[in-house]
């Protein structure tokens, strides 16, 4: 994407625009606690996506995982190919 273009970074901007809803520009984090933030966190995460089929990012993320859990604990048997 280019500088100052923000009609090329979508979903990013998206992401922007929920985090200031929480953080206005020109806050300063020092005067943030880690559980505060941790929060903000949690609740943009818990929130559905359109994006993801009305799933929250969490939802999505457990079951990424637990789909690449399965494979590794499940792979599958290597099969032969003959000519």
């Amino acid at each position: 994407a280019d500088p100052y273009s923000s009609w090329q970074r979508g979903s990013n901007e998206n992401r922007n625009g929920r985090i200031r809803r929480y953080l206005p520009k020109g806050t300063s984090f020092e005067d943030l606690t880690q559980d505060e933030l941790d929060a903000i966190v949690g609740e943009i995460n818990d929130t559905p996506m359109k994006l993801l089929g009305y799933k929250t990012p969490n939802e999505v993320w457990d079951e990424e995982m637990a789909k690449l859990q399965s494979k590794q604990t499940d792979p599958k048997p290597a099969v032969a190919l003959t000519s």
